[in-house]
C-alpha cells in the first residue's frame, strides 16, 4: 500500500517534494488502501493525485520522486554535466539513440545480441582450453573426489 502510494503520486512531501503530502494525510491514504486491500483481498485501482485540479486519474506513466530528495543525495552534480555533455556530442542537451549507444558501449552496459554472446562464450571457452594445458581444464565435478576432465 505505501509503495503503490508512492507509485501514483501520493507520496510525502519529504520524497515527493511540495505537491506531496503531509504525514497525516500519507497515513490516511494508506489506511484506506490496507483497509480495501484488507476487505476484497485485491489492491485498490489506482487513484487520482492529490492535489490535482481536474480530480482525473494520475497518468498512466509511473511517478518517481525526484533522487534529490533523498537523504543519501551525494551526487556530484558537476561531474555528472561533465559525463553528460562527454556523450552529448551534438550539444544539443540531449542524448540521441546513437550517442546513448555509443555511451552504453564505451562503459560496458551495451547488451549484447544472444548469438553474440554466444561467440562471446565459445570465444572464452578456448582461451581457457588454450591455458589450462594439454591436460584439460575442469568444466564439471563429477564427484568430490573425482573431477570430469574434458
Amino acid at each position: 500500500a505505501m509503495y503503490a502510494a508512492f507509485r501514483e503520486g501520493r507520496g510525502t512531501r519529504d520524497l515527493c517534494g511540495p505537491s506531496g503530502l503531509t504525514t497525516e494525510q500519507f497515513v490516511d491514504t494508506v489506511a484506506e488502501d490496507l483497509g480495501e486491500r484488507m476487505a476484497t483481498g485485491k489492491a485498490p485501482a489506482p487513484r487520482p493525485v492529490a492535489g490535482s485540479s481536474d480530480g482525473a486519474e494520475a497518468p498512466e506513466a509511473v511517478l518517481h520522486p525526484s533522487r534529490s530528495f533523498r537523504r543519501n543525495y551525494n551526487l556530484d552534480e558537476e561531474r555528472m554535466r561533465q559525463l553528460f555533455g562527454r556523450f552529448d556530442t551534438n550539444g544539443d542537451g540531449n542524448i540521441s539513440f546513437d550517442e546513448f549507444v555509443e555511451m552504453s558501449q564505451e562503459l560496458g552496459i551495451a547488451p549484447m545480441r544472444p548469438d553474440a554472446w554466444h561467440e562471446d562464450e565459445e570465444r572464452e571457452a578456448r582461451r581457457a582450453d588454450i591455458e589450462a594445458g594439454p591436460r584439460g581444464r575442469v568444466r564439471r565435478w563429477a564427484s568430490i573426489e573425482e573431477p570430469k576432465l574434458y
